[in-house]
């Protein structure tokens, strides 16, 4: 049980950090603000969520860490995952190759 409540909790942590970066990379959204509202979704399963974000010239990269709710008393468990996605940039056509 212990090890699917980890699995789901990893699931969810890395949709919230893809959805973030491609939020960020397209500059419609919050990066934070969109992996903590997919996040809510396993909040009872989850604490101590914490969203670092770094942009680059050409890329955003967002990472997700929780601790997961312990079921059983066998260990911690702590889920951390990044997604990253190209920065969308207009380019205009006599610049292009």
């Amino acid at each position: 049980m212990q090890y699917a409540v980890a699995a789901h909790v990893r699931h969810v942590a890395l949709a919230a950090a893809q959805d973030a970066a491609l939020a960020a990379a397209s500059g419609s959204g919050d990066a934070e603000g969109t992996a903590r509202g997919v996040m809510r979704a396993v909040g009872s399963m989850s604490s101590g969520v914490a969203i670092d974000s770094a942009t680059e010239p050409e890329r955003v990269t967002v990472t997700v860490r929780a601790r997961v709710l312990q079921v059983f008393p066998i260990g911690d468990f702590d889920v951390a995952v990044s997604a990253s996605a190209p920065v969308e940039r207009f380019v205009a056509q006599p610049e292009r190759p």
